[in-house]
């Protein structure tokens, strides 16, 4: 699963006392769509932005190119030396903006700010001047790719365009039972959540209507008035660990392949799957994603393998049946080489426009045999 804005709440609690007033050491990209900050005491903070986007501390070691690319040469340019003065995430969005004290090349103060939008495939890094203008940005999108909202260097930066919905920490008790009233019955609570408000993943809905009904496909019409009461109550809870910081780092494991992980505990699964509760998210994110990337490095290795075998089979039955083919055509090799040898043998006796040759067999004791010919060769080309 991605990394939804709850969790991305969560691990930017945890990050924000670990990392304010830290120095910018180094800067590497060790894949296209990573970059890592190597900072003062030994921390390594991960920016991700490509399929499994996600910033956290990670304590695994990655290669880098030999070459470093041209983002990465431009972050080290503007971001080595600098210290990080905060990391915040606007409202409950899928992003997070980490501001950094830098001092340019004439010893002036000054500010950049790194973006992560953590939104699926169109995720992006991009870095902000002291104007909050764009200096460069890991995947540029112009006006023909985005109308709205270009991101390129020079332009001032806007954030994403805003969902027409409503925050499910800002939900208000009379306008949630008003909505439960006006909603088709035949609505799961899950889907009636995500269709009506933001900031909750599919895992929380389904979560929260596991709490309230006890299994997470249970439809509105289910819910009596002690139910919808009850429904109330999951959301409050939610709505208050959120406010409140009040997060566990978890994810479940099935048939030891990680499934999902959250920022809380997850009981829709039961026995069906494992629950592991980390003592922090940068730790979940590690051990979650290293396994995720080995399984999947074991699943393109069995794919190339299965790959170069079915070629060598297709290679090697296309090969059989040319030589099936030539062995076909050889067959009646000793008749005809007797046929043209007769033929030979007896060019005196024949004219063009024979149809067939009555002489002897010579190989068979002088037995009458008759060979076919084609009338509109020569005899010398029947032969």
């Amino acid at each position: 699963m991605a990394l939804d804005a709850v969790c991305l709440r969560a691990v930017a609690e945890e990050l924000r006392g670990q990392l304010l007033g830290v120095r910018v050491d180094k800067v590497q990209q060790p894949a296209k769509d990573q970059v890592i900050l190597l900072l003062r005491g030994g921390l390594r903070l991960l920016l991700a932005a490509g399929n499994n986007p996600r910033i956290q501390l990670t304590g695994r070691l990655r290669d880098n190119p030999a070459e470093p690319p041209m983002f990465c040469m431009l972050l080290r340019k503007h971001l080595v030396g600098a210290r990080i003065a905060a990391l915040t995430q606007p409202g409950l969005e899928r992003l997070v903006e980490l501001e950094l004290d830098v001092t340019d090349d004439f010893g002036q103060p000054g500010k950049r700010t790194l973006v992560l939008e953590a939104m699926g495939r169109h995720s992006n890094l991009i870095l902000l001047d002291g104007e909050r203008r764009i200096v460069e940005c890991l995947r540029r999108v112009d006006a023909e790719m985005s109308a709205q909202r270009p991101v390129l260097p020079g332009l001032f930066y806007q954030y994403p365009p805003a969902v027409e919905k409503t925050s499910l920490l800002e939900a208000l008790e009379e306008d949630f039972f008003s909505r439960l009233a006006a909603a088709n019955p035949e609505r799961r609570l899950d889907e009636f959540l995500l269709d009506g408000y933001f900031g909750v993943s599919p895992l929380l809905a389904r979560e929260l209507a596991f709490r309230t009904a006890g299994e997470t496909d249970s439809r509105l019409f289910s819910l009596d008035t002690t139910g919808k009461r009850r429904f109330w109550e999951e959301i409050v809870s939610f709505q208050t660990n959120v406010k409140e910081n009040r997060f566990t780092p978890v994810s479940i494991w099935r048939d030891g392949k990680p499934l999902e992980f959250s920022c809380f505990p997850i009981e829709q699964y039961g026995a069906a799957a494992e629950s592991r509760v980390y003592p922090a998210f940068s730790d979940l994110l590690d051990d979650f994603y290293e396994s995720r990337e080995r399984q999947e490095r074991i699943r393109q290795r069995g794919a190339d393998l299965v790959r170069a075998a079915t070629n060598a089979r297709d290679r090697l039955r296309r090969k059989l049946a040319m030589q099936e083919k030539d062995y076909a055509a050889t067959q009646d090799r000793d008749a005809l080489r007797l046929s043209g040898e007769l033929i030979t043998a007896n060019l005196y006796r024949m004219e063009k426009g024979q149809r067939k040759l009555n002489c002897e067999n010579y190989y068979d004791d002088g037995r009458k045999i008759e060979i076919l010919l084609d009338p509109l060769l020569t005899p010398q080309e029947n032969a």
